[in-house]
């Protein structure tokens, strides 16, 4: 019978590896082994979920979705990097970009565990909501 670790230990335990200098493939490996013998493998995403927040939380990275109806430039995403590192008091950005027509105009910018939130699309909600 095998025992269930939990996401958290095993999200602190990869953090703990990787600002120790093992390499992300060797702690990949330890991780899938772990989620396999608890016949957790579904847990596979919010486990990385748990690892960017841990790592974020640590000061180390943030990875970062930025949200916007059309792409961004390079020097949008050069300051919107800089801003987060700034926010979220970290040595490392990793920004992914995804394109939303709905969101009309601004952007989101979502880390491991927060939210700005400056898109059109929110505003006009909320301007919706308070008449």
């Amino acid at each position: 019978m095998s025992s269930k670790i939990s996401r958290r230990s095993l999200a602190r335990y990869a953090a703990d590896q990787l600002l120790g200098g093992s390499s992300a493939k060797s702690v990949a490996r330890h991780l899938a082994a772990a989620l396999i013998s608890s016949r957790s493998q579904k847990d596979g995403p919010l486990l990385l979920d748990d690892i960017n927040y841990e790592l974020q939380n640590r000061g180390y990275l943030a990875s970062v979705t930025v949200t916007s109806a059309r792409p961004l430039s390079a020097s949008s995403k050069n300051q919107i990097a800089s801003l987060v590192k700034k926010l979220a008091q970290v040595r490392q950005v990793i920004l992914a970009e995804q394109i939303d027509k709905a969101v009309i105009g601004g952007v989101r910018i979502q880390t491991a565990d927060r939210t700005w939130d400056k898109t059109v699309s929110t505003e006009l909600n909320k301007l919706k909501e308070n008449i």
